[in-house]
């Protein structure tokens, strides 16, 4: 049934990420996560019915933040259509910058791959490619830098419905 299910996703979910801290203290285990052999998790959404609000502080085990179940997209740079390449990222996202409370990001990159660093609450370094998506988390510094030639990639913009009018000037953006 639906509820056993559920109730058996979030005890491996409660399991998984306890063991997940244990095995990190091990100096073995974290050179391996920050091999480069190493993939972190894919999944971006989060699994339970929670508010952005209520998930602010929660991350995958690799410091990447967890978008919450219940936001919308509301808008995309570039334009639908359109992608930012390695020549054509603005310098506003080459910089530590954010998003205003409350709205979300997600970063896709389609072809090559582009570095994103989160510098809050605490700071990691995240290549993404085609597999792998970025979540920027509300009002947390971060930036991006383009690995490949070939990168291409846009920036999704996400919040919860209901939340006020969206009036965001984007520096170095050019939509």
């Amino acid at each position: 049934s639906v509820i056993n299910k559920n109730y058996s996703f979030s005890l491996f979910t409660a399991a998984a990420t306890l063991a997940a801290c244990f095995i990190l203290l091990s100096p073995r285990v974290r050179a391996f996560v920050q091999s480069p052999s190493f993939r972190p998790l894919k999944s971006i959404l989060h699994p339970q019915k929670q508010s952005a609000l209520e998930c602010s502080s929660t991350h995958q085990p690799d410091g990447m933040p967890i978008l919450p179940s219940d936001v919308v997209k509301y808008s995309q740079v570039p334009k639908a259509g359109t992608q930012f390449t390695a020549q054509t990222i603005p310098s506003g996202l080459l910089k530590q910058h954010t998003t205003k409370k409350g709205t979300w990001g997600v970063i896709r990159v389609s072809t090559g791959k582009l570095e994103y660093t989160i510098h809050e609450p605490r700071s990691s370094v995240h290549v993404l490619d085609s597999e792998t998506v970025g979540v920027i988390e509300p009002t947390m510094l971060h930036q991006v830098k383009g690995l490949t030639d070939d990168v291409q990639f846009v920036v999704e913009f996400w919040r919860v419905p209901g939340t006020g009018v969206v009036d965001e000037k984007r520096e170095g953006l050019d939509e």
